[in-house]
């Protein structure tokens, strides 16, 4: 496999899943769009793509640093840079220049994105050299990114958001993350009651009893805040509709089918892989989409 394969591996482009949250404040504003609906569409197509770049960069320079911890990794240990397959010196280069290239574009873009872009690669700094090793706050500085992904599909559009499409977010992310540490718990405790492997410091403080108690609590507090969402006079009166409650089904549904498929199937410790290989969560999410848009514009 030449370099340039290798590096396009290393930037994890599956994980670009994620930044669709961009798009979050565009579907929830389809009710003011009208005649710009287009370059709605397009300044968030356009955001989605440049932020990519940066959270690839930002993964590829991450690899390089952990490059010894994923050495140990069971599955980390495969990836370019931890194998030696892709040296340290080009793949710093070449994430360097992709992350300059990025930034440059998106400063041209819009400010306030700019902004945004170098509080995530603050923050990953952070938290690679030190927030990782927090209990609890490892996740919840995940939760942030997704957090500050929905501001950038809000500032480049200029749409103001709601308080709760942030809360929401947040607390989603954080069930997202928990029940990754759960998966990478189970598959880094060996079943004789062998020490927790040292690839993610955090698993040893970490216990099942924990980790399903977090869960439960944010699997509830999500729905919750949704059900506010959908139900407050506000937001009905500003997407004009009182149905939007009859949304709340195909989340329970979807929140429901992914602890399903993480305590009966394993899954759940690659968002990713859950999305696009479970068929009955992918249409899910379409007919969210769907009947959201249709009560809209009912």
């Amino acid at each position: 496999m030449n370099i340039f394969a290798l590096f396009i591996k290393s930037m994890r482009m599956y994980q670009w899943v994620k930044n669709t949250f961009i798009f979050a404040p565009m579907v929830f504003s389809l009710h003011r769009l009208h005649l710009d609906y287009i370059n709605y569409i397009k300044n968030s197509a356009l955001a989605f793509i440049l932020f990519s770049l940066v959270a690839s960069s930002v993964y590829v320079l991450n690899d390089c640093f952990d490059r010894k911890m994923d050495k140990r990794h069971p599955e980390k240990c495969k990836r370019p840079i931890a194998s030696g397959q892709l040296k340290i010196p080009i793949a710093v280069i070449g994430a360097v220049s992709l992350l300059m290239a990025a930034l440059f574009a998106i400063f041209h873009f819009n400010v306030n994105f700019f902004v945004i872009s170098i509080i995530y690669i603050a923050m990953n700094i952070i938290y690679s050299s030190y927030l990782r090793k927090i209990v609890i706050l490892d996740v919840m500085v995940i939760a942030v990114g997704f957090v500050l992904r929905v501001k950038i599909g809000g500032e480049i559009n200029n749409i103001e958001l709601s308080v709760w499409i942030l809360i929401i977010t947040f607390l989603l992310a954080i069930f997202l993350g928990l029940i990754k540490r759960r998966q990478e718990f189970i598959k880094t405790n060996m079943a004789e009651g062998t020490v927790v492997t040292e690839t993610r410091t955090t698993l040893k403080k970490y216990n099942l009893a924990l980790l399903d108690q977090l869960i439960s609590i944010t699997t509830a507090t999500t729905l919750i805040s949704y059900i506010i969402y959908v139900t407050n006079p506000d937001i009905q009166h500003k997407f004009h509709t009182k149905e939007l409650y009859l949304t709340v089904p195909f989340v329970i549904f979807g929140i429901f089918r992914y602890l399903y498929l993480t305590y009966s199937k394993g899954k759940g410790e690659n968002p990713a892989e859950v999305i696009f290989s479970d068929l009955p969560f992918s249409v899910n999410i379409i007919a969210w989409v769907i009947v959201f848009i249709v009560l809209i514009f009912y």
